[in-house]
């Protein structure tokens, strides 16, 4: 009697299990692209939003007129401003060292749903020629510097010049 061969079809164990070690690898390295990709996504949109806060209070320091309206020397804050409200600023250097968390429209109500949101304000006297180098008494020149921190962490930085020229 002749022995049968039986041939059998399927997985062997050895093959089940490499296409599962092979099937978890892909998983977890697209899974590390997918949390990659998601975590840059939300630091792209953080920095778009920190770019509007900067830009947004720059626009309204630079509405404001160059010194303090009626005199002609002096920095910082004059009779009648204080340094925990804005809304009485009416000069470019009245916003030196201020800071708001959250940040403030323009008339000091906090802007809606941005806590962990700070922004601070540097007003200096520059070299005209080199707005780089800080100045320590007038010269026509101011350089304004708006930080934006979200969480403890600066995200956006803008620097501007503001001239006592029209």
């Amino acid at each position: 009697m002749r022995a049968r061969v039986i041939a059998r079809s399927g997985f062997s164990l050895l093959e089940m299990v490499l296409s599962s070690v092979l099937v978890g690898v892909l998983l977890v390295a697209a899974m590390r692209s997918v949390g990659a990709s998601a975590f840059a996504q939300y630091r792209a949109a953080e920095q778009v939003s920190a770019q509007f806060l900067a830009d947004g209070l720059l626009a309204e320091i630079l509405a404001k007129d160059y010194r303090e309206p009626g005199t002609t020397s002096g920095f910082g804050l004059e009779t009648g401003e204080s340094s925990a409200s804005k809304t009485a600023y009416d000069d470019v250097d009245d916003y030196s060292n201020w800071s708001e968390s959250p940040p403030q429209f323009a008339d000091g109500t906090p802007m809606p749903d941005l806590g962990g949101w700070q922004r601070r304000v540097s007003v200096v006297w520059v070299v005209a020629s080199n707005p780089t180098q800080q100045a320590f008494s007038e010269t026509g020149t101011k350089r304004i510097t708006v930080t934006v921190e979200h969480n403890g962490r600066v995200v956006a930085t803008r620097v501007v010049v503001r001239t006592e020229a029209p």
